[in-house]
């Protein structure tokens, strides 16, 4: 019976699937974890669709080969977080020592305002950002645009001409030019994302760099905006917008606490090989889910050797440890109400524990950290 009433409301979703505005009200903040799946074999031969409304975007044979996300926790927790008061929270990956992400968060954007890498020996450094770059403005609906510049360059170097020999035009002495790169956004598109777990009506965000470089020159004791005669063989400005990009699909669901999915592309339009995906299961226009239905308490956490799960499912179910690499640490099959888990030879650390299912739809995600 109840997949005979999951199958109507597909069918009738599927009927009625209409433009949505995205809002900031489902979007994850302070304390979310965002987990997400990441497929590598098959995005390649996704039909990314066009620039139109009304589409269904059929990502249903999408295969998890290891999850991805991240945790948004309080900014000091990770490195260089006083470099960023501003931030409310900060992403931080699920692989260690991978990339953490500063966010500002309002009812109307979401915006990066500041990132810390590592170079090759593993200290953390600043990422190439000295301005905001805006993740997503609500509300958001189809022909919205925004655009935010990430960083500026400036670069001089000697020049030592005199257009015209002895005359009246200057001795130049140097050229400079300022280079600033942004993104351009724009909801290009809407429709229906299919995913394996289930489908989110959504809008499509398309995200292309543009590069302005500008330049002026130093004669006279100052910097001075390029003569004419040096306008008839030097430009002023130039303008770059790059062919290729990414998109986003977001959805107003209340499963979707970031985007659905997200894909680069190529100059021709062609898909990356890797996608990223959501993994929760939507919720229902009638509030069915039956994974909701089911509880799940997981405890105590931090734990030192043993973690309880204790649950209201029916049947088998398995659970699997990730550590902060993505990899697979532990991985156990129950069909018990309650049972335990032996961490204690494990190193200490942050590990990510999914619960599945019987079949195979996600029941839990939780953080867990292995203290000795």
């Amino acid at each position: 019976m109840k997949k005979a009433i999951l199958l109507a409301i597909n069918l009738m979703s599927i009927s009625a699937v209409a433009q949505v505005t995205v809002n900031s009200t489902y979007i994850a903040t302070l304390g979310d974890t965002v987990i997400m799946g990441e497929d590598t074999t098959h995005a390649a031969f996704l039909d990314l669709g066009s620039a139109v409304g009304n589409q269904v975007w059929d990502f249903t044979n999408l295969e998890e080969q290891k999850p991805d996300g991240i945790f948004l926790e309080d900014p000091s927790t990770a490195p260089l977080s006083s470099m960023y008061p501003d931030a409310d929270f900060v992403g931080n990956d699920l692989e260690e020592d991978s990339i953490h992400l500063f966010f500002k968060q309002t009812s109307t954007y979401l915006d990066i305002v500041g990132i810390v890498e590592y170079d090759s020996i593993g200290n953390p450094v600043p990422g190439e950002l000295d301005g905001k770059w805006r993740f997503m403005q609500f509300p958001a609906t189809m022909g919205t645009t925004f655009e935010s510049d990430l960083f500026t360059q400036v670069q001089s170097n000697y020049w030592g001409v005199d257009l015209d020999s002895i005359g009246p035009h200057p001795f130049v002495d140097s050229l400079r030019a300022k280079i600033s790169f942004s993104f351009y956004n724009e909801i290009d598109a809407w429709g229906e994302v299919q995913l394996p777990q289930g489908s989110y009506n959504c809008i499509r965000q398309k995200t292309v760099a543009k590069i302005r470089s500008s330049g002026d020159c130093f004669f006279n004791g100052e910097w001075r905006p390029y003569t004419p005669l040096m306008l008839t063989f030097l430009d002023s400005v130039n303008y770059d917008t790059a062919t290729d990009g990414s998109y986003k699909w977001w959805s107003d669901n209340a499963s979707a606490d970031l985007f659905v999915a997200q894909i680069d592309f190529d100059s021709l339009g062609n898909p990356d090989s890797n996608i990223s995906y959501l993994l929760a299961v939507p919720t229902w226009p009638v509030g069915v889910n039956e994974s909701a239905a089911n509880s799940m308490e997981v405890f105590p956490n931090p734990t030192s050797d043993y973690l309880t799960v204790k649950t209201t499912l029916d049947g088998t179910w398995d659970a699997t440890l990730y550590d902060v690499n993505a990899k697979t640490v532990l991985q156990q099959k129950e069909q018990t109400t309650s049972a335990s888990i032996d961490l204690s030879e494990l190193p200490a650390g942050t590990y990510l524990l999914q619960i599945t299912d019987a079949n195979g739809g996600i029941v839990k995600l939780e953080k867990v950290q292995i203290t000795h």
